[in-house]
């Protein structure tokens, strides 16, 4: 068990560590000028660790814990939905002000290119992110299934 724990606290290190790092450039060049910093890294934190839960539950404390996987069945809807919001608001920025926003009415064009990084790269997590978002209640079912019949056949 302890190893299991091992792994979960290495994993959320990892985590927190390339959230960190996929969001350290757009910190570095848009500063206080971009109003999505919590959504962004909230979508890679669900996308990573729903990743983790999907792929890897075997290797987690919680992977036999019946709460807590019907707490991962139930907990996606409301995610979901804060989640497509959270893109369709930043769809209708872009759309609306564009990524020059970020780095106040720029003409550089260094800052256009970097702006369409921000744009695709915040695109690309939160489709990921509703993804494993919708995958994660499937993957909890099939573990619930899984140990009933094992406990059932012994």
């Amino acid at each position: 068990m302890k190893k299991h724990w091992n792994v979960e606290l290495l994993s959320w290190v990892f985590i927190l560590l390339l959230t960190g790092l996929i969001m350290l450039p757009i910190y570095v060049k848009t500063g206080e000028n971009f109003p999505f910093y919590v959504r962004n890294i909230l979508a890679i934190i669900i996308f990573l660790s729903f990743t983790k839960y999907i792929f890897l539950l075997q290797y987690t404390p919680f992977g036999r814990v019946n709460w807590w996987r019907i707490v991962m069945i139930f907990l996606p809807i409301p995610l979901f939905f804060y989640s497509m919001d959270t893109l369709f608001e930043f769809q209708s920025f872009i759309d609306e002000e564009g990524t020059i926003k970020f780095f106040k009415g720029s003409t550089n064009l260094e800052d256009y290119n970097f702006g369409r990084y921000i744009r695709y790269e915040y695109i690309l997590f939160s489709i990921a992110a509703l993804v494993t978002i919708i995958l994660l209640p499937v993957r909890m079912i099939m573990s619930f299934w899984r140990t009933t019949n094992t406990k059932d056949r012994i």
